[in-house]
């Protein structure tokens, strides 16, 4: 193993430890550790400039379209447009444990467009949590049904998630819509499978309650009071709704339909117009983009740093000689499948990894490795980007300890890790099939 492989190697573990021990913070990690990785390798002072470089302007793009994309989706949110869409479905279902079970997805489904997993345990288990008393339905239910609906917006263009993964791709325009697109049929069949599991799951439970009643009568269906749905009294312009709605309609056509233009921008204007038409006091616009600011931090300016460590591995020579060493180490029947171990395996290997080492260490060595097998790096990024297991470790999604506190002592971590792991392990495995079966991952 040469040397540069060796402190290639060191500066991912020190990373991966660094950030698992929540010692230091994750911008800390990316900026620091891969300069004095890159001093240790005996770059000079302009080779680690060209390596900085180089490396953030693959980041800078994903990074400007987080800094207008979620501003944008807070603000909807602010301004009740989720709200309303799930007010307009929900008053006209009647519900029962089936019904219930499938609603829960949808509405975290809806709630999650804004890319705020807060948000969506904030949102949801509150508001259905006492129907799923009323049904005598198990909580820990809700928590996980809430948890598939956040999984299955992960691939949304301005999701933290698919602007880290369109980070390491930069020689493709739009990125984050590139990849959204190659993820969309995939996603269309995954997403039938999740109500499908839903509707099995509620109607389960309500055969389970009927014998614990031992009654033999089935419950009747409730009604959700959509009064129930408050927004903002300050900030929520439900007289606004439709026009909201055309407006982020317009917003999601521009980034599907005209890709010249850059996305960035297009969120750009769209945040502007949307601040104009809802707050017209420049007071209050102004309140809420200091608001809205303090979400981007540490998340924005990790993507962006993200590419010092990209940039120091890759144009330094580290990155080649690390694959290097993999491909001495691993056996060449498994070599082609490497990144396909990695997706069928990647639930449990999250609790060994946070998101920002999943996007940002590991995926890039493995889609440089696999490059050695005629293997794109678009593909091993598509494959292994669903990481579900965050779902199920505090240590990459904190905000878990959220879903679970909101249910007032019903769940705790364990429970719902429990309850959650194998399903959400196998639907791993599933969406894996799926896209080999469609040709995106291969």
């Amino acid at each position: 193993m040469s040397y540069l492989a060796i402190v290639g190697f060191v500066m991912m573990i020190v990373i991966v430890v660094l950030l698992l021990k929540q010692k230091v913070s994750t911008i800390f990690c990316f900026s620091v550790v891969p300069v004095i990785a890159a001093i240790l390798i005996g770059s000079s002072v302009k080779q680690i400039g060209t390596y900085l470089t180089k490396g953030l302007a693959m980041t800078t793009p994903v990074s400007l379209i987080m800094l207008f994309s979620l501003p944008y989706f807070m603000l909807m949110a602010d301004a009740g447009l989720f709200n309303g869409i799930v007010r307009r479905i929900l008053k006209h279902i009647n519900i029962n444990p089936s019904v219930l079970a499938v609603l829960t997805v949808i509405v975290a489904m809806i709630t999650g467009l804004d890319v705020s997993i807060t948000s969506v345990f904030l949102i949801t288990v509150p508001l259905l949590l006492p129907f799923y008393k009323k049904m005598k339905m198990n909580p820990v239910i809700l928590v996980f049904l809430t948890t598939l609906g956040i999984i299955n917006t992960y691939d949304v263009p301005w999701s933290a998630r698919m602007l880290r993964s369109a980070s390491l791709i930069p020689n493709i325009p739009n990125g984050p819509m590139y990849l959204f697109k190659k993820l969309l049929p995939a996603q269309i069949v995954f997403t039938i499978l999740i109500l499908a599991l839903a509707a099995f799951i509620g109607y389960r439970e309500s055969r389970r309650i009927n014998a614990a009643d031992g009654d033999g009568v089935k419950h009747k269906s409730e009604k959700i009071d959509v009064n129930d749905i408050c927004d903002d009294p300050e900030l929520g312009r439900p007289k606004l709704f439709w026009i909201n709605v055309v407006l982020t309609l317009l917003v999601i056509s521009v980034l599907c339909f005209m890709p010249a233009i850059p996305s960035y921008f297009t969120f750009a204007f769209g945040l502007v117009i949307a601040l104009s038409v809802n707050y017209k006091d420049l007071k209050l616009q102004n309140k809420l983009l200091k608001k809205y600011a303090s979400s981007l931090f540490p998340v924005m300016p990790a993507i962006l740093l993200s590419g010092v460590v990209v940039g120091v591995m890759q144009y330094s020579g580290m990155m080649k000689a690390m694959v290097d060493t993999l491909l001495m180490i691993i056996p060449k029947s498994f070599g082609p499948f490497v990144y396909i171990i990695v997706a069928v395996f990647s639930t449990p290997l999250m609790f060994l990894f946070t998101n920002d080492t999943w996007y940002f260490v590991l995926m890039p060595i493995i889609g440089t490795l696999m490059k050695a097998y005629g293997i794109p790096m678009d593909i091993v990024i598509l494959t292994l980007f669903m990481n579900m297991g965050a779902m199920l470790t505090p240590i990459a999604q904190p905000q878990i300890y959220i879903g679970t506190d909101l249910t007032n002592g019903a769940v705790n971590l364990q429970k719902y890790v429990k309850f959650s792991f194998t399903p959400i392990w196998i639907l791993s495995i599933v969406w894996t099939i799926i896209g080999l079966a469609m040709g995106i991952f291969r």
